[in-house]
């Protein structure tokens, strides 16, 4: 029997030896390093050099309205503390232990872009990883609640630069330096956000000067880039498509009695589809959205053509039917006609001559001299006022074919102008 206690005492020695855990052991090294030799308070170097890592979990919230960006992750804060530093065959082979910010300095660090707490970062509740080198790691969490520029000009196309600024509180360069360890945020664990796609990171060290000091400063850059699909079918389609309504205006029958009110639903859509967009917006005349401006377009042109609409309704309903301006009479034959293809009735003396706006017919005056039909076609009507030959009604509807082919040719240029500039936006460097 006592055989067998000797025996297991050795094995236990031996165990111990070789770098079995204890809590004597563990509780010697807290005692030996955390003495009353140790004070919290002073730094641990001359200069202490801090290496940080952003470990991004999620993005919680882009506002592009408040321009905020809320993310969540945590740090991994790392610096080397030669107080801190034991024998570890001394103590079991036991080389690493915990403790709290309580015990032990630590650098103060804040979000210096924060938008919500200012507070130092770290939690009475966080452990301290320290090794027997002095080596000491620091994990803190947090939700990180900063500003970002938004930048709306492509939207929805658009990609948001955004960044979370780490900066010491109190200690300037000379005494605390702070450092990348990675050229890019670590987005192991990153969980895909539905509006959001994370295109790029990088990590600068940057010197922030306030009051004559120079503190150091690390920009964790993130670049986000926006799903488009939601707002294709939400917001740029329904523009796009209400914008060609407004052309078919001119093609409504002016007895149908529709035309002012169904143009004024046209431009009451488009307004409320601004009003959608603009709502979702910064507001800030710094960035101004290309879709926004096209939609401001649009309704100019729906107001346009309100304006056209009621000047054409006047002549289409007018009394003498016969009387034509004479500016509207040149407008006719120069430019309505050849848009309408259609042929210009001249009457000459007491014949009738059909002129088509592609031919070029040989027409007698008095003298028995020639004329084009370009004469004719002016001369016509311009010596003699009876000799036009189309009435208000007729001329309004030569009105109407053009404005439409008219609107629809700058509705397809600047709509096309639009989807180009969104294709091509620019992505942050």
């Amino acid at each position: 029997m006592r055989a067998a206690f000797v025996i297991l005492a050795v094995i236990l020695s031996f165990e111990e030896a070789n770098g079995q855990f204890t809590t004597t052991h563990a509780t010697n090294i807290h005692t030996a390093i955390f003495g009353t030799s140790y004070n919290k308070y002073v730094r641990p170097s001359a200069t202490t050099y801090v290496d940080i890592e952003l470990n991004l979990l999620s993005l919680n919230d882009l506002d592009m309205k408040n321009q905020v960006m809320s993310t969540s992750g945590w740090l991994t804060i790392t610096w080397n503390d030669p107080r801190l530093a034991w024998t570890a065959a001394s103590y079991g082979n036991i080389e690493y232990i915990y403790t709290k910010q309580d015990k032990i300095w630590r650098p103060e660090l804040i979000i210096d872009n924060s938008v919500e707490d200012m507070a130092p970062i770290g939690d009475t509740e966080i452990f301290f990883k320290i090794k027997n080198t002095g080596a000491v790691r620091w994990d803190p969490p947090g939700q990180y609640v900063t500003h970002c520029n938004i930048d709306v000009s492509y939207y929805p196309f658009d990609y948001q630069k955004c960044s979370i600024e780490i900066t010491t509180f109190a200690f300037t360069t000379d005494v605390v330096i702070l450092n990348k360890t990675k050229d890019s945020v670590n987005v192991d664990d990153f969980k895909e956000n539905g509006e959001w796609v994370l295109d790029s990171s990088s990590v600068e060290e940057q010197v922030l000067t306030e009051n004559g000091e120079m503190f150091s400063l690390l920009e964790f850059k993130l670049i986000f880039k926006r799903r488009p699909g939601y707002y294709l079918t939400n917001v740029v389609y329904p523009v796009i498509l209400v914008s060609l309504l407004t052309n078919l205006v001119f093609l409504l029958p002016v007895d149908s009695g529709e035309k002012i009110s169904y143009i004024l639903t046209v431009l009451l859509a488009q307004a409320v589809l601004l009003t959608l967009v603009g709502d979702s917006m910064p507001t800030t005349s710094k960035h101004t959205p290309v879709i926004g401006i096209y939609i401001s377009f649009v309704l100019v042109m729906a107001a346009l053509a309100i304006v056209i609409t009621i000047l054409n309704l006047r002549l289409h309903l007018r009394a003498d039917q016969a009387t034509v301006p004479r500016w509207l009479k040149s407008f006719t034959f120069i430019v309505l006609l050849k848009v309408n293809c259609l042929s210009a009735k001249v009457k000459d003396q007491n014949k009738n001559h059909v002129v088509s706006q592609n031919d070029t017919l040989e027409l007698q005056d008095d003298d028995g001299r020639s004329k084009s039909s370009e004469c004719v076609k002016t001369e016509a009507w311009k010596n003699q006022d009876d000799e036009f030959p189309f009435e208000c009604k007729e001329v309004s509807y030569l009105l109407d074919i053009f404005f439409f082919y008219l609107f629809n040719i700058i509705t397809f240029v600047v709509t096309v102008v639009l989807l180009v500039v969104l294709a091509v936006c620019d992505r942050p460097t």
